[in-house]
């Protein structure tokens, strides 16, 4: 059992709201002693190691509570190595992404989980597919997660999205909830506007009787609604990932208004690699989320960076304390004798820039570099999974219509946000059909099956993405099911950026007049085996072939993975059509 010995460092204890001069003990994988600065002797324990942390500060390691890797679009190996030395030493996981490919992916990533040198657990994905309004590439059924609940890497079950099978007894989603439950792991949820008599419904699995059984949300986009859920007895995940950053609307007034914050914890869900490279992981939001407080408070620097502990490290300690508890292993997130040794050196309070990082006891990163290394792994058996059963023309995006105008449900996407809008536009049709209307900011959208060559595929609109001139992106990348999505102004260019992601294997593609820019995706059409510097350079530029259309926003092909997501408000597409989220049915495209 090895020795490390944490030497005369500022101690910031979130758990107990304390700051002391300290020195800390690990033997094993776990920490015995934690004791004033200078009161543990090296020649009575001949630690292996000694960090001298004079000046500088100790902090528990950052918690990732709810985090889907595939959305980085880096495998669960080289998202790892970038985000330990960010001070990252626990990710909680939900391969529900792969997993919509490839059942096996659940495998896939508990096998990686051992191999790597932080702590990852894994969620089992509960809805795959996610609804009956699409169609994935593969099912988690009862059977699957009674067959995969006792492995020591699986947390327990990843975010229950069918809030409505949950609340009105529908399949077999409240007999998931309890399987897990009884199993005496953690159950995570997903309840976007669930409120009222509905939540309570929810987070007791429709029992009703005050016992808590789905226990998260990260989908919370308002205070209020935040609130009422950590008032019913959730914790509350503040998303703060590329796509969401709903910490930014909730955080400022929970501090405000003095509301307790011991049910409250980060999260990033979806973090690009780009992002996680340059800006950080759970460093950068432990900053943002420092700065929210002083913002909104009278707290110090020094106590304002404990408040920001407590939801980047105690609190997510706590909520997956029952998981621990459940596996008989150590807890994480608080600087206390028992606990597992998972720690980070901070330089200094201004930046708080992450020195060393400390896992199970082994030093693992110091200044920017890691000190373990991680093993590769192969991937190859995951690569070549889009299959369609046709080449694609400009004639399969027609849309008939046969009268002069007509009205039209139309998707409207809103700039950094998961959530759409319903609207009911009315459209002229050209030629016997219904065109783009680049003038309206009216592009054509497409999902098309791609997992089985089923040949299933719908068409649509989508309105405020900002594609004017001719041309075309797609992807592969589509939450949930990730079936194929391409939204364009030019029938000919969508056909060719369809069938140049058949003939790559996945990825993103952005076609523009005399421009072209494809981003590999070889991992079932959502990750990438090559590099992080690799990655974020294609990337970089198949954004900027899709800005040369005069797309909007920043990432278009972010804001694209999300419309075809049919558990978000209001209005989405999949591949058997235009999904109205709130009934939760297909409606028809044109309406009259």
């Amino acid at each position: 059992m090895g020795r490390l010995l944490l030497k005369s460092g500022i101690v910031l204890d979130p758990a107990r709201g304390e700051i002391f001069e300290g020195d800390i003990l690990v033997e094993g994988e776990v920490i015995t002693r934690v004791a004033g600065s200078g009161d543990i002797d090296d020649s009575e324990f001949a630690p292996e190691e000694v960090i001298d942390a004079w000046g500088r500060y100790i902090a528990p390691g950052l918690v990732d509570a709810h985090l889907h890797i595939e959305s980085s679009m880096l495998t669960p190996t080289e998202f790892a190595k970038a985000a330990l030395v960010h001070g990252t030493t626990s990710l909680f996981v939900d391969p529900h992404e792969i997993a919509n490919v490839r059942k096996d992916g659940i495998d896939l990533f508990l096998k990686v989980a051992e191999k790597l040198p932080l702590d990852m657990y894994v969620g089992i994905p509960s809805c795959v597919p996610a609804t009956h309004l699409e169609d994935a590439g593969a099912e988690v059924t009862l059977e699957d997660i009674k067959a995969l609940i006792d492995h020591p890497r699986v947390y327990g079950l990843a975010e229950m999205m069918n809030f409505p099978g949950v609340i009105h007894g529908f399949g077999d989603a409240r007999a998931k909830v309890d399987l897990v439950y009884e199993k005496g792991k953690i159950v995570d949820g997903h309840a976007p506007r669930v409120s009222g008599e509905d939540l309570v419904s929810y987070i007791t699995n429709g029992k009703n009787d005050g016992v808590i059984r789905i226990m998260s949300d990260h989908e919370s986009t308002t205070y209020e609604e935040a609130l009422e859920k950590s008032e019913a007895g959730m914790y509350v995940a503040l998303r703060y990932g590329s796509a969401s950053k709903d910490l930014e609307r909730i955080l400022p007034p929970v501090i405000k208004n003095k509301n307790s914050l011991h049910r409250f914890m980060l999260c990033s869900d979806d973090l690009e690699a780009e992002e996680l490279v340059h800006s950080g992981h759970l460093d950068r939001t432990l900053r943002r989320v420092r700065q929210i407080v002083m913002e909104n408070s009278n707290l110090a620097i020094d106590l304002a960076t404990l408040v920001a502990l407590k939801l980047a490290s105690h609190n997510p300690g706590k909520y997956f304390e029952r998981f621990f508890s459940a596996a008989g292993e150590p807890g994480i997130g608080e600087i206390s004798e028992g606990r597992r040794a998972n720690l980070i050196v901070l330089n200094d309070l201004e930046n708080l820039l992450v020195n060393e990082v400390v896992v199970r006891g082994n030093l693992a990163a110091r200044a920017g570099k890691l000190l373990i290394p991680v093993p590769d792994y192969n991937y190859l058996p995951f690569t070549k999974t889009v299959n369609l059963d046709r080449t694609f023309k400009f004639v399969d995006f027609t849309i008939p219509c046969p009268s002069a105008s007509a009205k039209v449900n139309v998707i409207g996407a809103i700039a950094d946000s998961v959530l759409t809008k319903k609207l009911e536009l009315e459209m002229k049709a050209s030629g016997g059909e219904l065109k783009a209307d680049p003038a309206r900011d009216i592009a054509k959208i497409a999902v098309i099956e791609r997992h089985k060559a089923t040949g299933k595929f719908a068409l649509g609109f989508v309105q405020g993405l900002g594609i004017q001139k001719p041309g075309a992106v797609a992807s592969t990348v589509a939450h949930d099911s990730h079936n194929l999505i391409v939204v364009g102004t030019d029938d000919s260019m969508m056909a060719e950026a369809v069938n140049r992601l058949a003939n790559t294997g996945g990825g993103m593609i952005a076609l523009a007049q005399g421009q072209g820019a494809f981003h590999p995706l070889e991992i079932c059409g959502l990750m990438s085996m090559r590099s992080v510097i690799e990655i974020g350079e294609t990337y970089q530029e198949v954004k900027k072939v899709a800005q040369a259309l005069g797309a909007k926003m920043d990432n278009v092909f972010m804001t694209l993975s999300f419309l075809a997501l049919p558990v978000i408000p209001e209005l989405k597409i999949t591949n058997r059509g235009i999904v109205d989220v709130n009934s939760f049915s297909i409606i028809p495209l044109i309406t009259k």
